[in-house]
């Protein structure tokens, strides 16, 4: 049988080569990066290069499946991991400063969270059959799309329009002040390092020679120990003696613009080095008679030669184009203010303002509250109980408008009759062990229900699991109908104890006591990804604004940051709650070691501790102006935290039994809690 498949599959193969369909032929192939590789092509199945002998599933998850391009220091591969399409880049260069570049641009990318950068996954070497020297590999994340010179090109060289150029100087600048925030600057600013995807976002890539402004990097420039890099034409005359500072990212920056508003390359206008301000044989406006001089001015100002002639900062930079913005667009692309902005929570503007749930002829959950979801707009309450019923509140008539129950498949005890049941200690009643409450609730941007349940019965009874019963699914409901429209079967193979839908509606995640955490589809339900590095059950989820950090938290005590798999210790028991600041600066976790503690997401550094609590902190919130932290404990009580102050502003005391859950609306003016008091409280920012 092994010998018949392997034939067919190599007639197939041969049949497909001959078709010269390139595309059938690619998806039959996997490729060898070793590169004193002579044919490294491979057949799909394969796992060690039939040529080599090299590994060709890297890391146990990658698989190559076409080269894209070579340059000087390497190759830049197509890499898939399960259905996820990536980016491998293979350094080729093995001097020592070629490996610390590589190095550094891991380093640089691992501490950067915006859309306009591309995120890097994972770092690892490899060693070819045979070869003691490694390959020095870095997984990106893949930019869909042309770079702004491939752009031009496509479009003849026709220059862009003034508006556009004001859309992409915004956007390049606030992605410049995230750089520039965390103290490095690029240093190869031009239009082949920016992506323009689908939407319209632009991407800057290429952080190989970023650096980091340090006393040690102004030493070493001092002593003239900076190696010189730079793009004729582009890069300042600061940075071509190896001078370069945050302000020649302005500079390239000004040159990108005269590209992409005349169509041509700034050297075929004149010399490299002229200065607009100052010199007239560098007049590159009279290739673009259509700028205003606002605008025009602006850019000369960033490419000014020198540096105390050029914006100090990115702030400045983004309040000068603000300023542009408006004088040339007052009313289409002036920039809309919030209506109101998020009150600081100083503990006297916060107050009860009413209970679901605490009359006794209520509609009220009749169990413990164990999970709440508000939706974006704050109208509408999703709770889930352990009374195994969902219930779908309206906050204005703070009425439940639905009740979801029997949602999962029961467990009766005719099920049991083979086994003898012994009932420990920590059962009240036989009738609890069948019970199936309610985990996790999420909604959806556009308005969908999730939720998962879990099956208490999963212990050993004399050597036999009782577990058959936990589909491991999670169930969908459109939450203005109560309609169920979706049951998407995981590839959990236990108890799912989290569910996350991202920020953009376009992927959920989930955690469960298989020790995994996994991705999937919104839509179709496909598994884009499994992380499987933590070493017990998974029990919390969080990610930021953005959704391009995920951290997850354990029965292990260890919080892992996705997709990077840096691992925080420090709690001493489980950790029962994450939740991540929306600019993706501070980690918060709670935990049954009573304690609530705050971590620096980049460095991992633990920020500090607050033990105020009395019981195990069972969920933890950060309000939307990343300020607060709220946190609810078995001892019963609500407390407020200062994150800048490292104190607590307040501590409510409204549920008579343990506090399991809390939960800010979108605007930080409602936060809700639930508790083993069977009610929501739902409290007000004044």
């Amino acid at each position: 049988m092994f010998f018949g498949d392997i034939c067919d599959r190599y007639i197939q193969f041969m049949k497909r080569l001959d078709c010269q369909d390139e595309l059938q032929i690619t998806e039959l192939m996997i490729f060898c990066i070793n590169p004193d590789c002579k044919n490294p092509q491979n057949l799909d199945h394969e796992l060690f290069c039939q040529s080599c002998g090299s590994e060709l599933l890297l890391e146990g998850c990658y698989r190559v499946i076409q080269s894209l391009k070579k340059g000087g220091f390497g190759q830049i591969y197509e890499v898939r991991e399960g259905e996820t399409t990536k980016i491998l880049k293979v350094l080729l260069k093995k001097d020592p400063k070629a490996v610390e570049l590589f190095e550094r641009e891991f380093k640089v990318l691992s501490q950067l969270h915006h859309p306009g950068i591309p995120l890097a996954e994972e770092y690892f070497t490899l060693f070819p059959k045979n070869s003691q020297e490694p390959l020095h590999c870095l997984v990106m994340e893949k930019i869909e799309g042309l770079n702004l010179e491939e752009y031009l090109e496509q479009r003849e060289n026709r220059p862009i329009s003034q508006k556009q150029a004001i859309n992409w100087l915004t956007q390049l600048a606030q992605i410049l002040h995230e750089v520039h925030q965390r103290q490095l600057f690029h240093r190869d600013i031009k239009p082949s390092n920016i992506m323009l995807t689908s939407n319209g976002q632009l991407v800057l890539i290429d952080f190989g020679i970023a650096r980091e402004i340090t006393e040690t990097y102004g030493e070493k420039q001092a002593a003239g120990q900076i190696t010189k890099y730079h793009t004729p034409g582009y890069a300042p005359l600061e940075q071509e003696i190896g001078k370069a500072v945050p302000q020649s990212d302005f500079f390239a920056l000004g040159r990108t613009f005269v590209y992409l508003l005349t169509g041509k390359h700034p050297q075929d206008i004149g010399n490299n080095y002229r200065d607009p301000n100052t010199d007239d044989d560098w007049d590159w406006r009279e290739e673009a008679p259509d700028i205003s001089p606002n605008l025009a001015d602006f850019i000369d100002c960033l490419m000014a030669r020198a540096i105390k002639n050029r914006p100090t900062d990115t702030g400045v930079i983004l309040e000068r184009l603000e300023e542009i913005e408006q004088s040339l667009y007052p009313i289409r692309l002036s920039r809309a203010k919030q209506s109101k902005e998020i009150t600081p929570i100083n503990g006297q503007n916060i107050s009860l303002e009413y209970s679901l749930g605490d009359i006794w002829d209520s509609s009220g959950h009749s169990k413990a509250v164990r999970c709440l979801a508000i939706s974006a707009d704050g109208e509408t309450l999703a709770s889930g109980s352990d009374d195994e019923t969902i219930k779908v509140w309206n906050l204005t008539t703070k009425e439940a408008i639905y009740t979801f129950r029997n949602l999962f498949p029961r467990i009766t005890i005719e099920e049991f009759s083979q086994y003898e049941l012994f009932l420990s200690s920590q059962y009240k009643y036989a009738d609890n062990l069948f019970r199936l409450p309610i985990r996790t609730v999420a909604i959806t941007p556009d308005g969908k229900l999730a939720s998962v349940s879990v099956c208490f019965i999963r212990n050993s009874i004399r050597n036999h699991t009782i577990d058959s019963k936990c589909d491991h699914k999670v169930r969908f409901w459109k939450l203005n109908t109560g309609e169920q429209i979706e049951d998407a079967v995981t590839g959990h193979s236990d108890i799912i104890n989290s569910v996350l839908i991202s920020p953009n509606g376009k992927t959920y995640v989930t955690g469960g006591d298989d020790t995994t955490v996994r991705v999937w589809n919104l839509k179709t339900h496909e598994n884009i990804r499994t992380f499987a590095k933590h070493s017990n059950a998974v029990t919390c989820l969080a990610t930021n604004s953005d959704g391009r950090i995920l951290a997850s938290g354990s029965k292990d005590g260890r919080i892992i940051i996705w997709p990077k798999g840096q691992k925080i210790n420090g709690h001493q028991g489980f950790i029962n709650s994450v939740a991540i600041s929306p600019d993706g600066e501070i980690l918060v976790s709670g935990s049954n070691d009573r304690t609530v503690k705050v971590w620096n997401l980049n460095t991992g550094e633990e920020i500090c501790t607050f033990a105020e609590h009395e019981g195990a902190v069972n969920s933890v919130a950060i309000s939307p102006d990343g300020q607060t932290i709220v946190s609810g404990s078995d001892d019963g009580t609500i407390k407020f935290w200062n994150i800048g102050k490292k104190e607590v502003i307040c501590t409510l005391d409204g549920h008579v039994d343990g506090v399991n859950v809390v939960a800010f609306s979108a605007d930080g003016r409602i936060l809700a809690s639930g508790g083993g008091d069977c009610t929501i409280k739902v409290w007000r920012v004044n």
